[in-house]
């Protein structure tokens, strides 16, 4: 775990989030000079996951150090996918950007607000679109990814018990290019323990490019996997 991801996770819990409930991702690895809106990118890919957390911390324009995180909720764009983003100098108090929703539609990439009342600057709702588009070139070239999860421990249910955050545990998984680098989980090939497999691209024989949604897979008796991840640019 990234200590960017250790710092978010505990804001979340602090403002009502279930960490556990999120997949995170660090991205402060990329390059991040400029983020470009890529089209091409929003229109062949989706989140990997339903509920994802993506966070950077780098230099920004304006300043040596600068933090962005964003969650974003939802799986398929053709559906919508809505975007929350924070963004300030490390070390103060971020800066919440309007919530937004993109949706793709034949060869369009549409976005707007989801509050006329609350409008999305258009520098700002083109940042938000160049950020998740690295995102996504990156998941296809191969990266990490983090999930926590709550160890059932005496200590563990004794904070939750008086109202206070638990030690959270993390699985992290190495995304290596379109392959994953698998890590032994026990259980056999026919019956692994329950995990989120990740939403992929997949070329069919005939060439084309389809989205595979993400999903639970396994079984739950044997226990549950969790996952999570983080980015570096590609070699």
């Amino acid at each position: 775990m990234t200590p960017l991801i250790r710092e978010t996770v505990k804001w979340s819990a602090a403002v009502g989030m279930d960490p556990v409930e999120l997949q995170w991702f660090d991205i402060s690895g990329l390059t991040t000079a400029r983020f470009e809106t890529t089209t091409d990118v929003l229109m062949e890919c989706n989140p990997p996951f339903g509920k994802c957390v993506v966070a950077y911390r780098g230099p920004s324009k304006s300043h040596a150090s600068y933090d962005m995180l964003m969650l974003v909720v939802g799986d398929n764009a053709k559906d919508g996918i809505i975007v929350d983003m924070w963004k300030g100098p490390t070390g103060m108090m971020p800066r919440k950007v309007p919530t937004m929703l993109y949706i793709t539609e034949g060869d369009m990439v549409m976005y707007g607000p989801t509050e006329e009342t609350d409008p999305v600057p258009e520098e700002e709702a083109r940042l938000v679109l160049g950020i998740i588009a690295k995102w996504y070139q990156s998941m296809l070239s191969g990266g990490n990814a983090y999930q926590p999860f709550v160890r059932q421990s005496f200590t563990n249910k004794r904070k939750i018990a008086e109202g206070k955050q638990p030690t959270y545990d993390w699985h992290t998984v190495v995304i290596n290019g379109r392959a994953l680098k698998r890590e032994p989980h026990g259980g056999t090939h026919a019956s692994p323990r329950l995990h989120d497999r990740r939403g992929h691209s997949r070329r069919l024989p005939d060439g084309r490019i389809v989205w595979v949604r993400p999903c639970k897979v396994g079984d739950a008796s044997k226990g549950v996997v969790f996952k999570d991840y983080q980015v570096k640019e590609q070699a």
